[in-house]
């Protein structure tokens, strides 16, 4: 059990800490838009950057959040009836779920953002949607590792819901 206890928390450290730093991607955002509305509509100069970094930095921005999310079990639920049962069939409900959907989705989707990360590596692929053209081996690099850590979250997550199930409902440790 101390074993399970120290790599939850040192998976939640690293989901705590990733999630803060993700954060600090939306400042980036914020300034990348100012600046191409203002090279845009005060200059009439656009940038030919802007868009390409704001939607690549945007999916950082939620790929590495996610785990953050999960560690504080901010998901999306339907609370007016999941907060009505008791802590022992909300643990039997949340790991029925991650069993059935979580598990396989994530798993599925883990693999295919490192497929892509190592192909993009691998290749050097940039991409084709903007004039600017920019490699995307590191925008689709922090992807997969918003997912990993995402598996990982859950995979801690679920071993202490079900110690806090063999408990009875109550907190593991």
């Amino acid at each position: 059990m101390k074993i399970v206890r120290s790599v939850y928390n040192v998976v939640g450290w690293i989901s705590e800490r990733t999630g803060r730093a993700a954060c600090w991607i939306v400042v980036i955002i914020i300034g990348i838009t100012a600046y191409d509305v203002f090279m845009r509509y005060v200059l009439n100069m656009p940038t030919v950057w802007a868009w390409a970094s704001g939607y690549m930095l945007g999916a950082c921005f939620v790929a590495l959040g996610l785990a953050y999310t999960h560690y504080h079990r901010g998901n999306v639920r339907v609370d007016v009836i999941y907060s009505r049962f008791s802590p022992r069939l909300k643990l039997i409900i949340d790991i029925f779920f991650s069993v059935l959907f979580f598990f396989p989705l994530i798993f599925m989707l883990t693999a295919v953002f490192i497929q892509n990360a190592w192909f993009a590596y691998s290749t050097s692929e940039f991409d084709h949607q903007s004039i600017w053209y920019p490699l995307t081996w590191p925008f689709k690099t922090l992807l997969a590792v918003g997912f990993i850590l995402l598996f990982f979250q859950g995979a801690v997550l679920f071993l202490k819901d079900v110690m806090a199930l063999i408990k009875g409902g109550n907190e593991p440790w």
